[in-house]
């Protein structure tokens, strides 16, 4: 493990020490848990922002897509290709 020199507020630190005895566990502790759930946050909020960019590129290809097509009404097409396999499976 390695060790790590940090300056802190004297506040922060009180905060900490406070901290650390009302949990039971040493200052050293606290921080890396700290730490390691921020990182783990840091990596959600990355992921969830990749995510809604994906979704926003897969709109706007459909946007561009539905432009292209023009005009349709799905539930008549839907309602067409459904009736016509019910027809057929009697």
């Amino acid at each position: 493990m390695a060790r790590v020199n940090v300056f802190l507020k004297d506040e922060l630190l009180d905060e900490i020490n406070r901290e650390a005895e009302a949990e039971k566990t040493n200052r050293s502790s606290l921080i890396q848990s700290a730490l390691e759930e921020y990182l783990r946050g840091k990596k959600r909020q990355r992921e969830e922002q990749e995510k809604r960019k994906k979704m926003q590129e897969a709109s706007r290809k459909m946007d561009a897509l539905a432009k292209k097509l023009g005009a349709w009404d799905a539930q008549a097409i839907i309602r067409r290709f459904r009736d016509s396999n019910v027809k057929d499976d009697a």
